[in-house]
């Protein structure tokens, strides 16, 4: 009588467990390939931080210095703005395409000191930090001050007269002076700009709009 052998069971075979382990390892190494694929083809969105750059020498007055965002055509008319520096800080204006703040969806954005006047339009969502906006048809821009102009952005014909001016940088600074058509910040053609360390004479004529940074205009 023949005698049959009962087979032993597959899983107590020895390189059986040796085939299991080599098929698992080969799993898990796919799916944390994969799963770095996925993560580096969708990339997290960078956040724009909405901060003034502050002058360290002077506190802010103020208990709030939270930047405020605000629609334009709903929170605010579109138009033309004399936006004023609060408590001797440099103001700051972000203008972008939502109210994400996100790097990719920024049109615009300035640092100023004292004053500037900026063109908002429809749709933009502006976010202000150390600033009070006015629209420009309410607000009287700042001039001479016993016998200085300061800083800030005129219209020629309106805050300041046409006719020909002489710049003085601040102690030890490079001054800055542009003309450009219109108070938009990136619409605007610029008509001439230059940086000075020296006293410079230059011409405004009617229309112009006039920024000087580190500078100043004596009488």
């Amino acid at each position: 009588m023949e005698i049959t052998k009962e087979r032993e069971p597959l899983y107590k075979k020895w390189w059986a467990w040796i085939v299991l382990f080599l098929i698992t390892a080969f799993i898990v190494n796919w799916t944390n390939n994969q799963a770095d694929y996925l993560q580096a083809d969708e990339p997290e969105e960078k956040t724009f931080p909405v901060m003034a750059v502050e002058n360290e020498s002077i506190e802010s007055d103020s208990d709030n210095d939270q930047p405020l965002t605000f629609q334009i055509g709903v929170d605010l008319p579109a138009g033309e703005y004399l936006a004023l520096a609060q408590n001797d800080r440099l103001g700051y204006i972000l203008s972008t395409r939502n109210p994400n703040l996100t790097v990719s969806e920024i049109i615009w954005q300035q640092h100023f000191g004292n004053h500037t006047i900026v063109t908002v339009n429809p749709g933009e969502f502006i976010t202000t930090n150390h600033v009070t906006l006015l629209l420009i048809d309410d607000a009287i821009v700042p001039n001479f001050v016993d016998g200085i102009l300061y800083a800030g952005t005129y219209r020629i014909g309106i805050d300041l007269p046409p006719g020909i001016y002489t710049l003085f940088p601040d102690d030890e600074q490079v001054g800055y002076f542009r003309t450009s058509t219109s108070s938009h910040p990136i619409d605007a053609h610029i008509i001439h700009q230059q940086n000075f360390t020296e006293p410079i004479t230059i011409a405004l004529n009617e229309g112009d709009y006039f920024t000087m940074m580190r500078a100043e205009i004596r009488k």
